[in-house]
């Protein structure tokens, strides 16, 4: 299934709005409406590059990223303990889907370790400390690669990480 940019726009207006996240990181997206288990919340897409840049890409295959656009992608923020995760469409772009239940007004967030798979040189994230501010959280943003054998399974077995990530060993 393509979607249209058009069409990701309206869908992602539909379910959010932008604000101020509390815990420092700036623009970050807010649930427009109580959201289910399971629904599609937003969009992943834009320019589709090869490698990953210092701040502001989403990885989608072993040296395939996308530059998003800012319905699409650019403020999708970082949780330990995210309420949405990341599944990849059949265009491999990926959709972020609600874990729980989400009331109107909550930050949506999800864990970048389900979409990248080890953190370049340059890329921002190797410096920044996790303000996610959950009882759970690790202290940095971790990708993929950095988390625990029995954490990266569990992201695997539950279908909740980007495609390509479960086909590396």
């Amino acid at each position: 299934m393509t979607v249209t940019v058009k069409s990701a726009i309206q869908f992602n207006k539909n379910n959010i709005y932008l604000g101020k996240s509390a815990n420092g990181y700036g623009n970050t997206c807010f649930a427009n409406k109580d959201l289910s288990v399971g629904e599609i919340v937003m969009m992943g897409m834009g320019k589709i590059i090869t490698h990953q840049t210092s701040k502001i890409s989403v990885q989608i295959g072993t040296k395939k990223h996308f530059r998003p656009t800012m319905w699409t992608g650019q403020f999708w923020n970082n949780s330990c303990n995210p309420n949405l995760y990341a599944n990849t469409r059949t265009d491999g772009f990926p959709n972020l889907i609600a874990l729980r239940k989400i009331k109107r007004g909550d930050e949506l967030t999800y864990s970048y370790s389900m979409t990248e798979y080890v953190w370049g040189k340059d890329a921002e994230e190797n410096s920044l400390s996790c303000k996610c501010n959950d009882k759970k959280c690790k202290g940095k943003i971790l990708s993929f690669s950095q988390l625990t054998k029995p954490e990266q399974e569990h992201l695997i077995k539950e279908d909740k990480c980007s495609h390509y990530l479960t086909t590396l060993k």
